[in-house]
């Protein structure tokens, strides 16, 4: 037998024997399946059920939440905002509710008489939820018919805290009829039963209950009616502890699957009852033989499949963190260590074209009379001074701006979403004193002056092309009335404005 051969034989017994060990662990699997597969169907069962409810759990929670986190946000706008009197706040109030899930926003003071967001005056003190000496933060309440609109809901309780008081209060009103629409909503809630307690696990609403509790019943005195075999001790201790759990209600001549989920306030609950019927049916979709087997085998190929996907993966996880490496050498700048041209042009392109409609600010710097500096000190010195400019931009504006050097003395820091160009501009102002303070090299001081030009996006230009050339023009106006000065490009009328001392815009 020859080397080749050898080499052959080498490479099948390579490949048989991984082959080998694949067939080994599907007839492992197909061995246990017969035990496995009937509880793994159940558990995939009761996961898809217990999946639904917490998801529906979770939309009352996360519709309560964004809604209270709308309202905190315009508490702190009245904070902010003199309120010599209720009406003041009407504006503020009915923008929050228009845009809110509330169906009514109440401003009231700390005894709760206040204005709805449509003016009406009221005094929710008779509904008994309000409590100024104790409560400085939000909370929730539930009110089974509220005064003003005599509907259930429920509250969410803002107060509005001045000098370490409750001064008043914002009250969202959050419809319970909108959890039943929900509900009766979801497909998977098709044929199931809801029940919703809030505190003290007091139901407040069912869907679909053949006979509904009296008012003032709770969930544990519920299921004690429904099954009187049932154990409350588990149940207890789920509720205690805000869990997630799931019970076989032996109920007469309905037997349902029910699943409890925390909402996510207070100690409040849903609970979802499936019919029997409809969970026999999904296990049985989970438990037909030949489906199982192909998912069995499935489930083989795919670790196969990934296996080699995740050696792919981290070969290209390896690569890439080769080239991010590589690729930021490449777009250094190897004097001042900030980004070259090609580098700074590549991002700020690809800012614009990820963020179009947030403003920006393009500058472009260049020292003055630096050639004098070279001349007087050598090319050595110029280099020094180089180097300390590009450590104070990427101090002072590194993290959160795209800066780099694109010439022998000239820089441009792109300033991200902007929220005025003044601001932006005084902090220009701010870098430009900077640089005018004298700087040691090594026993010579030297002072730097730098001019800068400035325009904005997308006030004055719609791409990077046309924005650096209207900097640029600014930055030639700033050069030709004098130096060390900024001069900022506006696209509005055909003259020169003053900004501010030391600042002009131009056309």
């Amino acid at each position: 037998m020859n080397l080749n051969e050898n080499k052959i034989d080498g490479s099948v017994v390579r490949i048989l024997i991984p082959i080998a060990i694949l067939l080994l662990l599907i007839l492992i699997l197909l061995y246990n399946f017969g035990s496995a597969s009937r509880q793994t169907a159940k558990s995939m069962v009761e996961d898809a059920l217990l999946k639904e409810t917490g998801n529906f759990a979770a939309q009352i929670n996360d519709e309560l939440d964004v809604m209270t986190r709308m309202g905190e946000a315009f508490r702190d706008m009245i904070i902010l905002t003199p309120v010599n009197k209720a009406i003041d706040t009407l504006p503020i109030i009915g923008t929050l509710c228009n845009n809110s899930d509330a169906y009514m926003v109440v401003y009231c003071d700390a005894e709760g008489v206040g204005l709805t967001q449509n003016g009406i005056k009221v005094n929710v003190s008779n509904d008994n939820f309000l409590d100024p000496e104790n409560n400085h933060s939000q909370y929730y309440a539930y009110l089974q018919k509220e005064n003003i609109m005599q509907a259930e809901a429920v509250v969410s309780v803002i107060p509005i805290i001045k000098a370490g008081q409750v001064d008043g209060y914002i009250l969202m009103y959050y419809s319970v009829s909108r959890i039943r629409k929900i509900f009766s909503r979801t497909p998977a809630f098709a044929d199931a039963f809801f029940i919703f307690s809030v505190d003290d696990g007091l139901i407040i609403t069912t869907e679909d209950i053949t006979t509904p509790p009296p008012v003032g019943t709770t969930q544990l005195q519920l299921l004690a009616a429904m099954d009187p075999t049932l154990d409350p001790t588990p149940v207890q201790a789920a509720m205690a502890n805000q869990q997630n759990f799931s019970l076989n209600l032996a109920i007469k001549d309905d037997p349902r699957y029910a699943i409890y989920a925390p909402i996510g306030i207070n100690d409040w609950y849903i609970a979802i009852g499936f019919e029997e019927a409809q969970y026999d049916q999904l296990l049985n979709d989970q438990w037909g033989s030949m489906r199982n087997l192909i998912t069995y085998l499935l489930v083989v190929i795919f670790i196969f499949v990934f296996g080699v996907l995740g050696t792919m993966v981290l070969m290209r996880i390896f690569y890439l963190k080769h080239h991010r490496k590589l690729q930021k050498e490449v777009d250094l700048d190897l004097l001042t260590g900030l980004n070259n041209k090609m580098a700074t042009e590549r991002k700020i392109k690809q800012d614009l074209i990820d963020h179009p409609e947030t403003a920006a600010m393009l500058c472009i710097l260049d020292l003055d009379n630096f050639k004098e500096i070279n001349d007087s000190l050598g090319h050595v010195a110029g280099d020094d001074v180089l180097k300390i400019i590009g450590a104070m931009l990427h101090d002072r504006f590194g993290a959160d701006h795209v800066v780099g050097r694109v010439g022998g003395d000239e820089f441009i820091i792109f300033s991200k979403a902007i929220t005025s160009a003044a601001a932006a501009v005084d902090e220009m102002e701010i870098l430009r004193d900077l640089i005018v303070a004298p700087m040691m090299i090594g026993e010579t001081e030297v002072s730097v002056s730098v001019s800068i030009g400035a325009a904005t996006y997308p006030a004055d230009a719609a791409d990077f092309k046309e924005l650096y050339k209207i900097a640029d023009k600014a930055l030639y106006q700033a050069k030709k009335t004098g130096k060390n000065r900024l001069c900022q490009a506006v696209k509005q009328q055909a003259s020169i404005k003053e900004l501010k001392e030391g600042v002009t815009n131009e056309e």
